[in-house]
C-alpha cells in the first residue's frame, strides 16, 4: 500500500523511503522542491551539511494521518455551512437573503449587535480602529467571560493610538486573543463561522455593509481570516525560554509521535501529556501539531 491517500505522491514516496533506507544520506541528488515539500510535512529534516534524517514510520503516518484529518474537517465545515441556511428556509418557509446590503451606521451596528447575541466564536480583523466604544468593550469582556472564543487580527498601525493600544491589550489579557500584522487588511467580521460582514466599499466603511450567509462565500473568508492569523505575530509574544517539561514534550514528539509511546516515556498519563501538547500548541501560537515544530524552530528552541 502507498501513501498517496495520504496526499504523497509515489515519487516523493520513493525519496521519503529512501532516506528511511539510508539514513544520513546526502541531500544533494533529491530535487529541491521534492526536498521543500517533504522537510514541511517534517517527514525529513536536513542538517547543515545536508544530510537527511528521515521520521520514524510511527512518527511519520501520525503526522500524515493528522495532517489528512485537518484536510478532512475543512472539508466536512464546507459541507455542514450550509445548514443554518437550510435550516432558517425551512423556519421561514421561503428564500433567505444570503448576501444583503445594509445602509448606514446605525443600521449596520444594528445588525451586527443582533447577530453577534448568543455567538459562540468571533473572528475580527481591523485595518483602523480610531476610538474605543464602550459598549462594545463592555460586551466583549461579558462575552469572554461567558466562554465565548475571539480571535482578532489588527493592523500595527492601529496601535500608534495609546488608548486603543491600552483597549486591545485589555481584552487581549482578558482572553480575546490580538495578533498584529504589518501587511494592508480588510475589515472583516465573522460570526459561529456562519454569518460574516464586510465593507461595501472597502475605504469607506460607514457607507455600508455586506452580511453575508452565503456559505461558500463564508468558509472563503474563514480561510483568508485563518492565512493572515498564521502570518501575524502575537500582540504581547511570549519571549521566555522553553521549560524543561516543553522541551522534553517537543523531543517526544519529533522523535516518538505516538502520545501513548510518549505518555509512558514521560512517565505521565495519555491525558497529562495531551494536555501538556495543547498548552505548547497555545504557547507557540500553532493551529496544529504540524505547525508545533516550524514555530518552535522559529524561535530557536529546536
Amino acid at each position: 500500500m502507498s501513501l498517496e491517500f495520504l496526499g504523497i505522491s509515489p515519487s516523493d514516496e520513493l525519496v521519503y523511503r529512501h532516506f528511511l533506507r539510508n539514513p544520513g544520506a546526502s541531500a544533494h541528488s533529491v530535487d529541491p522542491a521534492v526536498l521543500e515539500r517533504l522537510v514541511a510535512l517534517r517527514l525529513l529534516e536536513v542538517d547543515q551539511a545536508g544530510r537527511v534524517a528521515a521520521a520514524g514510520p510511527h512518527s511519520a503516518m501520525d503526522q500524515l494521518i493528522e495532517r489528512r484529518m485537518d484536510e478532512f474537517s475543512g472539508e466536512l465545515r464546507r459541507v455542514t455551512a450550509v445548514l443554518p441556511s437550510l435550516l432558517a428556509e425551512h423556519a421561514a418557509g421561503e428564500p433567505i437573503e444570503l448576501v444583503e446590503r445594509i445602509k448606514g451606521m446605525e443600521q449596520i451596528q444594528h445588525r451586527i449587535w443582533q447577530v453577534s447575541t448568543g455567538a459562540k466564536e468571533v473572528m475580527a480583523m481591523h485595518p483602523v480602529r480610531k476610538r474605543v466604544d464602550p459598549r462594545v468593550r463592555e460586551r466583549t469582556l461579558s462575552d469572554l467571560r461567558d466562554g465565548v472564543q475571539y480571535r482578532t487580527i489588527v493592523h500595527r498601525s492601529t496601535l500608534d493610538d495609546p488608548e486603543v493600544a491600552a483597549y486591545f491589550r485589555e481584552i487581549h489579557r482578558a482572553g480575546d486573543r490580538h495578533r498584529v500584522i504589518d501587511e494592508p487588511i480588510q475589515l472583516l467580521l465573522v460570526f459561529d463561522r456562519e454569518t460574516a460582514f464586510v465593507p461595501l466599499e472597502p475605504d469607506d466603511p460607514p457607507a455600508g455593509a455586506l452580511m453575508i450567509r452565503q456559505p461558500g462565500i463564508v468558509v472563503t473568508l474563514i480561510d483568508l481570516f485563518e492565512q493572515v492569523w498564521r502570518r501575524a505575530t502575537d500582540l504581547e509574544p511570549d519571549t521566555a525560554d522553553p521549560s524543561p517539561v516543553e522541551k522534553q514534550v517537543l523531543d517526544l514528539l519529533n522523535r516518538l509521535g505516538k502520545d501513548e509511546v510518549a505518555a509512558r516515556a514521560m512517565g505521565v498519563s495519555v491525558r497529562t501529556f495531551r494536555g501538556y501538547v495543547a498548552d505548547l500548541m497555545a504557547r507557540l501560537g500553532a493551529g496544529n501539531r504540524f505547525q508545533i515544530g516550524a514555530r518552535a524552530k522559529e524561535r530557536g528552541w529546536i
